[in-house]
């Protein structure tokens, strides 16, 4: 019953999928990261669905693109691009840490977090485009970035001590939630080898140096994690993954 109560407390954060009402508990709350994976898995499969309409009923790539890169915020209710924009106003602040940490706080968006949001916007925009009109598949993004995203909040000292990401990492079963998203990572790597392979290999690759830079930045700037930073580094790494899989397929063309 725990985990029920974990997976309906992950979508319920993490999501706007009406759940049922659960209990905010310790038990659930030990384990709620684990799941986040599984919001990327529905998100991925909304995509997908609307990508085998378009190609089965002959919509444009423009139409597609366009409800794709807005799919993952209507599902989710934007909580990680809300993260993505208070990081880009901090950081655009060079602030002291203590200034940084009050901004990510400020629910006011900034012009820089309006800028980096419109720029994110067309970039995703574009690279799904391209994406699309190459027949690739990209159903795998969006869980697999959330795995990345779970694993370095686990792994980072939290920025604040009373943030909602502490609440959910600072309790977490270290070990069954370890060994849950080892599960859903394997998972996400196999269908991203077997479906975009071997050009897909290429976003994988970018990844760990996104990743260290990620970590080297949030420790720097902010003294670790926040729910908000942990927000940027999915949104950055859904577009590495998206970037690297439009570059390994240039690549592939040009050289095999």
């Amino acid at each position: 019953m725990r985990w029920l109560r974990a997976i309906a407390l992950a979508f319920s954060t993490y999501s706007r999928i009406p759940m049922p009402q659960v209990t905010w508990n310790d038990a659930a709350q030990r384990l709620s990261i684990a799941f986040l994976p599984l919001v990327g898995a529905v998100v991925g499969g909304a995509v997908w669905e609307w990508q085998v309409f378009c190609r089965g009923f002959d919509v444009g790539a423009v139409l597609f693109a366009a409800v794709a890169s807005a799919l993952p915020v209507w599902i989710t209710g934007g909580i990680h691009m809300d993260g993505y924009c208070d990081t880009s106003d901090a950081l655009a602040s060079w602030q002291d840490k203590e200034r940084r940490l009050e901004i990510l706080k400020d629910p006011h968006a900034g012009a820089f977090a309006v800028i980096r949001f419109g720029v994110y916007l067309l970039v995703s925009f574009a690279l799904t485009h391209e994406l699309f009109s190459r027949g690739a598949d990209i159903v795998f993004v969006y869980p697999l970035s959330r795995c990345f995203a779970a694993i370095n909040a686990l792994t980072m000292p939290n920025a604040r001590k009373d943030g909602m990401l502490a609440a959910f990492t600072q309790k977490a079963d270290r070990r069954a939630v370890g060994f849950v998203l080892a599960l859903f990572t394997a998972a996400c790597l196999a269908g991203w080898v077997l479906v975009t392979f071997p050009y897909g290999m290429t976003g994988i690759a970018l990844c760990p140096p996104v990743t260290v830079w990620y970590r080297r930045m949030a420790k720097k700037r902010f003294g670790g994690a926040t729910g908000d930073t942990t927000g940027y580094y999915l949104q950055i790494t859904e577009l590495t993954l998206l970037a690297g899989l439009l570059l390994g397929g240039i690549l592939w063309r040009a050289f095999c």
